[in-house]
């Protein structure tokens, strides 16, 4: 990556970290199961960056694959944790919901085992269908986490009308949605980003920023959503009067 773009993962790692943490932290007081699996996601996701921003920031080859390659297996963990969230919050009493979560397993597995064994550690080559069978792995979450999010956001929407719920849930919902598209075009945004390293041999600099952009819009929805700031909280609030 270009300097500015690898300090730039380097500062969203560190934000995932602190996100993750403090969701773990919440349900230990609450005993809650979604708070417990997405504050893991997000340390993991907070971890993969910053092993893939360290690979880049420091000068040994030797280390430069064993730290792409755990950055990989942090993400894995992180998006299947993600799949068990959505399963969790959104379908708990849907069997089929542990069916996504089974083949995104699937096709983590396949993919990573694959290139694995194919001598491709690092996973950073389209060519390769072994590729695609992780990024699908990547992008079947994101999807899943999009569509019930709006959908469940959609309802809330009419139940914030009656007085049937807060409206800072509903905005969470809306705020999760767009979270999870940004995922899915996180991960378009990427495939783009290894093309353009397997042909030339190194992340290029507008691949780069469109990645940071996206990276950093995600992680905005993510922090307000279930960190929203004061003035956030009483916009969302005021607004509902408005509206009804």
């Amino acid at each position: 990556m270009e300097e500015n773009a690898t300090i730039g993962e380097l500062i969203a790692s560190l934000v995932y970290l602190v996100a993750g943490v403090r969701l773990i932290r919440l349900s230990g007081r609450s005993q809650e199961l979604p708070e417990r699996l997405l504050g893991f996601s997000l340390v993991l996701m907070g971890l993969g960056s910053l092993l893939y921003s360290i690979s880049e920031l420091i000068d040994l080859e030797s280390l430069w694959t064993p730290l792409n390659f755990s950055g990989r297996l942090a993400y894995v963990v992180a998006f299947v944790l993600v799949a068990l969230f959505t399963r969790r919050v959104f379908r708990p009493e849907q069997r089929w919901g542990y069916g996504i979560v089974g083949a995104t397993l699937l096709l983590f597995a396949s993919g990573v085992g694959g290139s694995a064994a194919s001598g491709d550690w690092v996973g950073f080559s389209p060519s390769s269908g072994w590729y695609w069978l992780e990024w699908v792995g990547y992008c079947v979450p994101a999807t899943w986490t999009a569509i019930e999010a709006t959908r469940e956001h959609l309802q809330a929407r009419r139940r914030v009308r009656v007085g049937l719920c807060e409206p800072l849930v509903c905005n969470r919902m809306l705020l999760w949605a767009i979270f999870g598209a940004l995922q899915i075009a996180s991960n378009l945004v990427a495939a783009g980003q290894y093309a353009a390293y397997e042909r030339d041999g190194a992340f290029t600099a507008g691949w780069d920023a469109l990645y940071s952009a996206v990276s950093i819009s995600a992680l905005l929805m993510m922090w307000v959503a279930f960190f929203p700031p004061a003035f956030y909280r009483r916009w969302v609030t005021a607004s509902v009067p408005a509206e009804s």
